[in-house]
This record gives structure tokens, C-alpha cells and sequence, in this order.
């Protein structure tokens, strides 16, 4: 049996004599058991803030200000910044970390902004990058009580009617408020690639604006699709976002070939982007 002066330097001595476990396993499981009580501290933030948004921020905006449009600028930066708050606080809490590659890229006023979707927070890390962004949101969340009063007041689009949504999001594309779109509709399969609609590029030939792609990568993988919220990874996650080269519009014209070869082309450009960027650094999600 080993002496107490022959025992690794992490190991301590128990009460009963036995070396107790490393200091540095000891102190792993605590920052653990902390990310699993701070995650769980920001949602429930999260929730509070977007129920008081719902009750009070929206109707109180829509006592002040009567103009529509307004109010949608308006609500769409408190989007923004109560989402750039959140994941500073996230970061704050050791919970996570996050770069981008390229954020002056997605300020441009009518940009189209095309995104993987590999876990719960990329809409939350994506909008504060993109001034006065239009999103485009599952129709459900439009029902959820946390949800639904920021949404609708922000001026976001639902999924529901996909004809419907396209004709929303091209007024706003129009009127210069970026659009940004996530196609696959849903969280990215852990270790898939993603698969998109060609919802993004039927708007862009149709619109005549081009699309920024933007990769999102998740190390390690967490809130994803099924996931539970307190089945946090084994350490804080960091998050990689990449802004693509802007894919240009195809133009629908006089002698142009149809509208369906010219989406066709415009999703391939986009997949491209997308294809190279999980073949150089492994899955999406």
C-alpha cells in the first residue's frame, strides 16, 4: 500500500485514510454541475424575459407608437439586444463561447441570409449580428407564450404558407430589412449534413437579392433536436460561426433560361458553400 508521501499530488486523504478522488476530477464534476444549474438559470431567464415582453413590453409599445412600421424597428432591436445580452450572460457564466469570421458582412441593408441549423441557440447567436433582420420562424413558436408577443411584434414570418412567407419575406427584402432564413425548417440531425429547401434560392431568383451563407458549428454538440436542455456536454460549448462568400442574385429576364434551371443553379451555389464547409471540418452539428 502506498504512503501518503508516495500518492499522486492531485489525490487527498479521505477521513477513512483512502486517497480521495484527483483534485482536477473533482473540480471537472463541479464545473459540471454548474453548467447544468446556470443553463438551466438562463432559460428560465430567457422565459421570464420573453413572457414580460409578451404582457407588457408589446402592448406598452403599441400604446406609444402607432405606426407599424415603427413599431417593428423598434421591437426588432429590442430583439437584437436583449439576444446579444443573453449570450453575453451565457458567456458570462462559462456556459459557452462563440467567434465569427466576418460580422461586417451580414450588416448590408436586403441581404438574404441563409444558415445551417445545428442547435437551439442559432437564431439567438445569428440575429444580433444582422441589423433590423426579419426572421423567418416555425409557425409554432408563434403559439408559444414565451414567444409569440416578440415575435409578432418584431414583424417575424411563419412557416406555415410557404407561398405566403415568400411573398413576406420579399416586401421586406424590398424595403432593404435583411431576411434571414433557415431552410432545413428544423434543427440539423447531429452528424448529418444539412439539407435544405429551395425556399432561399426560389426568393433570391425571384427577388433578385443575393444570399449570404453563413455555417454554424457547434463543439461539442449540444441542444439539438430531441435533446434535453440539462444534458449539457462534457465542457462549455463553443460556437464557430463563418460568413460565406455571397452567392449573386440570378435574375429572372427576357430569353433567361426558366425560373426552376435558375433556382436550381442558385441552390447549387449555395450547397457548395455549405458541402465544403462540413467536408473541411467535419459534421455540422
Amino acid at each position: 500500500m502506498k504512503k501518503p508521501d508516495d500518492l499522486p499530488s492531485t489525490a487527498r486523504i479521505a477521513p477513512s485514510g483512502r486517497p480521495g478522488p484527483p483534485a482536477d476530477q473533482r473540480s471537472s464534476r463541479l464545473n459540471y454541475v454548474w453548467r447544468v444549474f446556470a443553463t438551466g438559470f438562463a432559460f428560465v431567464v430567457f422565459g421570464i424575459a420573453g413572457i414580460l415582453a409578451g404582457v407588457i413590453g408589446v402592448p406598452l409599445l403599441r400604446l406609444v407608437v402607432h405606426d407599424r412600421q415603427r413599431q417593428q424597428r423598434i421591437a426588432r432591436r429590442a430583439v437584437q439586444g436583449f439576444f446579444a445580452l443573453f449570450i453575453r450572460m451565457l458567456v458570462g457564466l462559462r456556459i459557452m463561447t462563440w467567434s465569427v469570421n466576418d460580422p461586417a458582412a451580414l450588416a448590408a441593408p436586403g441581404t438574404l441570409v441563409v444558415a445551417n441549423h445545428p442547435s437551439l441557440l442559432d437564431v439567438v447567436l445569428l440575429v444580433p449580428l444582422v441589423p433590423d433582420a426579419c426572421c423567418i420562424a416555425k409557425q409554432s413558436l408563434f403559439s408559444n407564450v414565451v414567444m409569440r408577443g416578440a415575435l409578432t411584434a418584431a414583424g417575424y414570418i411563419g412557416n406555415e404558407d410557404p407561398m405566403q412567407m415568400l411573398a413576406a419575406a420579399a416586401v421586406n427584402l424590398d424595403q432593404g430589412s435583411p431576411v434571414v432564413l433557415f431552410p432545413e425548417g428544423t434543427r440539423t440531425e447531429p452528424g448529418q449534413p444539412p439539407r435544405f429547401g429551395r425556399g432561399a434560392a426560389n426568393l433570391s431568383v425571384r427577388t433578385g437579392h443575393a444570399i449570404t451563407p453563413v455555417f454554424i458549428r457547434c463543439e461539442p454538440t449540444t441542444l439539438t433536436r430531441n435533446e434535453p436542455w440539462y444534458q449539457v456536454p462534457y465542457r462549455p460549448m463553443h460556437y464557430t460561426i463563418t460568413v460565406g462568400p455571397t452567392c449573386p442574385a440570378i435574375e429572372l429576364g427576357q430569353g433567361s433560361a426558366p425560373a426552376s434551371i435558375l433556382v436550381r443553379r442558385q441552390q447549387e451555389r449555395v450547397m457548395d458553400f455549405f458541402n465544403r464547409m462540413v467536408d473541411d471540418g467535419g459534421p455540422s452539428s
